[in-house]
């Protein structure tokens, strides 16, 4: 018999290797500046949208271009397109703090950056976009769950790393049980016709 996945999902994760003091710096001083916004953000601080011309932050702003790219081709989109950042925003989570269950409606990708992750500092965690897979597939039925099965996938913080994802997938971060930040910047994409 052939058993073949359709109607897939996807994460793709990547490590950035850049300046994450500096960067760390630059989302400090911001949030010393602004009391912030609330969105999803359960506690915390979240900023309002970045300017996306920010010199401090070229070079990252750069490198996710870069990948949303990668994953706008590994796709199979529209080569004569790109994906382009529309959106982004830093999250400062400290103890206790979370952000609730989310989507974000009218992009196409979205990705998060970690600038400061780490053990116990609120994992970020997708639910199945399927609403009646969790009671159609109740844990008492799963031997050892998989990209079938599972109802959700927890993911830790790590500094440096940059996740992309469906824009449409649920998502939320787990509280923080760190006496340290959570410092991370989250991003939104569309495609759109290159410039010739």
């Amino acid at each position: 018999m052939n058993i073949m996945p359709i109607f897939i999902n996807f994460l793709a994760v990547d490590s950035l290797g850049l300046d994450n003091g500096k960067i760390e710096k630059f989302c400090l001083d911001r949030k010393a500046q602004s009391t912030g916004r609330v969105v999803s953000n359960g506690g915390g601080w979240q900023s309002d949208n970045i300017d996306l011309a920010t010199p401090e932050l070229a070079e990252l702003f750069a490198q996710v271009r870069k990948r949303l790219d990668e994953v706008h081709r590994a796709f199979e989109f529209n080569p004569a397109m790109r994906q382009v950042i529309t959106e982004a925003w830093i999250n400062i989570n400290q103890k206790g703090h979370f952000n609730y269950s989310h989507d974000h409606p009218g992009s196409l990708f979205s990705a998060v950056y970690y600038v400061k992750g780490g053990p116990d500092k609120g994992e970020l965690e997708f639910k199945t976009p399927i609403t009646p897979h969790t009671y159609t597939i109740s844990n008492d039925i799963v031997a050892n769950f998989n990209n079938f099965t599972g109802h959700a996938m927890v993911i830790p913080p790590v500094t440096g790393d940059l996740l992309i994802f469906p824009s449409w997938i649920l998502h939320r971060v787990n509280i923080s049980r760190s006496e340290e930040d959570r410092i991370s910047i989250a991003f939104n994409s569309r495609a759109a016709q290159l410039v010739s």
